[in-house]
């Protein structure tokens, strides 16, 4: 591996704190893939034995209903995803590439071998999934919001993943509003109408073409 690829690893919150011999151990399991965006990564009809590390760009994890997609997450650089159940199986939504994408692939076995030999990484595996819990049981509980609490509740959750990517590769961490409407539910229309009217209570800014909480 080079100092480059091991360095994205340490990124990964499960491998901090690892060494690079460890790093190592585990890149050597590893395939890579460059995928462009709006490719299928993987959809709910397909059966893959295979867990995902997300080295850069970004992916959406959505359900498809009566062809709107209702988006559960955006994973940003460092995220785990794919088949985290362990078992073979179909997925339950599909995965797209949102950013062009560089992804490391473990299978599954390979995974299970690594969190095995270091029972810290499994405990840091469940923490990382109830968080994930909780944010999709905030999201629903979203659905009782107005428009504007919905958005809000998004650009927050959007500024904690994106303080970290800005702060790892000096990028701005962007929202457009049809990914917004994505995100809420809402229609496009509804979306500007809710960040005019936010816009003029001083509670967001847009600069560059991004959307952005205020500074308090």
């Amino acid at each position: 591996m080079t100092p480059e690829q091991i360095w994205y690893l340490k990124q990964v919150d499960l491998f901090r704190g690892m060494s690079d011999k460890e790093i190592k151990r585990i890149g050597a399991k590893m395939t890579e893939k460059k995928c462009v965006k709006k490719e299928i990564i993987y959809t709910p009809f397909d059966e893959t034995n295979s867990v995902f590390i997300l080295k850069q760009g970004e992916v959406t994890l959505y359900h498809s209903y009566r062809g709107k997609k209702l988006i559960m997450d955006t994973l940003k650089p460092g995220s785990i995803f794919g088949n985290i159940h362990f078992e073979p199986q179909k997925h339950t939504h599909f995965a797209e590439v949102t950013e062009n994408a560089h992804i490391c692939i473990l299978e599954v076995d390979d995974f299970m071998n690594i969190l095995h030999s270091r029972p810290d990484l499994m405990i840091r595996l469940l923490r990382d999934m109830s968080e994930r819990l909780r944010k999709y049981e905030r999201k629903l509980k979203g659905g009782l919001y107005d428009a504007k609490e919905k958005i809000v509740h998004q650009l927050e959750l959007r500024e904690c993943k994106g303080g970290l990517l800005k702060k790892i590769f000096r990028k701005e961490c962007k929202i457009t509003h049809e990914k917004l409407a994505q995100l809420t539910g809402l229609s496009r229309e509804t979306v500007t109408r809710a960040l005019n009217a936010l816009k003029k209570e001083g509670l967001i800014s847009t600069k560059d073409g991004s959307i952005a909480l205020a500074e308090k």
